[in-house]
């Protein structure tokens, strides 16, 4: 079943797609106006997300610029609905049941794919960072985090600095393992070499943020370079390697992530 909702909407590709069926479940028919006051979102990009939406037949134009939910789409989200925990374990039943993620929304649910995502590639992670790549509160992040490590997703260890100062880091569990194996798109992920090394020499935990450094690297570096032609020697040439090098990673990095 995951597997199937994954094909008709990546979760941790398109949340707008999501955001917007949700829109039109609860509020019925709507323009697209309307869909971007409700979740403070640009026209433009919720125009593209509803073509994306109308090419899946999930949506359909209803008339002018009003659109509502398919007879497909509206099954989908049944499908949702119906899902409402995602097992981990192959235990008896009793165990099952604590080891278990209620999907109360979909928000739940993407934020459970990104934060796997960053803890499969980086092996841990910390709330000051992640919060702050995906663009949400920390309070919002620990929020996610604490439910997904009561429910053994993640595993919380103190984790002693350079400078004596403990801090807390976030790493995968067997039983987020195995759910890892389940989906298609972290199961492309964890064999994305180039991807582990983009994120590794810049610093990032997602892929969106690494190509935003590679390309501010780049648009400082070429300029710079120029300027000290002739003036660094060696230098000269790492440097220009490393702007080649970087752009090329971000490129086998997506390549590699739809094989």
């Amino acid at each position: 079943m995951l597997r199937e909702l994954d094909s008709l909407v990546d979760f941790s590709r398109a949340k707008l797609q999501w955001d917007i069926l949700i829109i039109l479940a609860t509020k019925g028919p709507s323009s697209t106006t309307e869909i971007s006051q409700t979740i403070n979102t640009s026209r433009k990009s919720i125009i593209d997300a509803i073509r994306k939406l109308v090419d899946k037949e999930l949506v359909t134009k209803v008339k002018g610029d009003i659109y509502g939910l398919s007879e497909k789409g509206e099954k989908l989200l049944e499908s949702f609905d119906s899902i409402m925990s995602i097992n981990v374990t192959d235990k008896p039943d009793s165990s099952i049941e604590s080891n278990s993620i209620s999907l109360t929304n979909i928000a739940e649910y993407f934020y459970m794919l990104e934060i796997l995502k960053m803890a499969l590639l980086n092996k841990q992670i910390t709330i000051d960072k992640a919060s702050h790549e995906l663009g949400i509160s920390k309070q919002t992040l620990k929020y996610y985090i604490e439910t997904f490590t009561e429910n053994k997703l993640l595993k919380v260890v103190n984790q002693e600095s350079v400078l004596g100062k403990s801090k807390k880091i976030y790493v995968l569990t067997d039983e987020s393992r195995k759910l890892v194996s389940r989906l298609p798109e972290l199961t492309r992920l964890k064999r994305n070499l180039p991807l582990k090394i983009l994120l590794k020499l810049t610093g990032s935990y997602r892929y969106e943020i690494a190509l935003t450094k590679v390309m501010l690297f780049n648009v400082i570096s070429i300029p710079v370079l120029m300027y000290l032609k002739d003036q660094l020697g060696i230098l000269e040439a790492i440097w220009l390697y490393v702007i080649i090098l970087l752009p090329l990673l971000s490129i086998f990095a997506e390549i590699f992530n739809r094989i």
